[in-house]
């Protein structure tokens, strides 16, 4: 399972993570809530790629 990072300093609040994959990636509070179980890794790391700011990052 991949673990992915979201860096709030980094973040510039585009919302292209919530649009791509919102079952993933919601906004709540002004903060990114991640659940990397709702969605194929492909597809996760494909939005995490497409991050503007590059404020989501996968861990290895």
């Amino acid at each position: 399972m991949l673990k992915v990072t979201w860096d709030e300093d980094t973040c510039i609040h585009s919302g292209d993570c919530c649009t791509l994959l919102p079952k993933v990636f919601r906004e709540e509070n002004d903060k990114i809530v991640i659940d990397n179980t709702q969605a194929a890794e492909d597809a996760i790391r494909d939005t995490v790629h497409r991050c503007p700011s590059g404020a989501l990052r996968i861990e290895s």
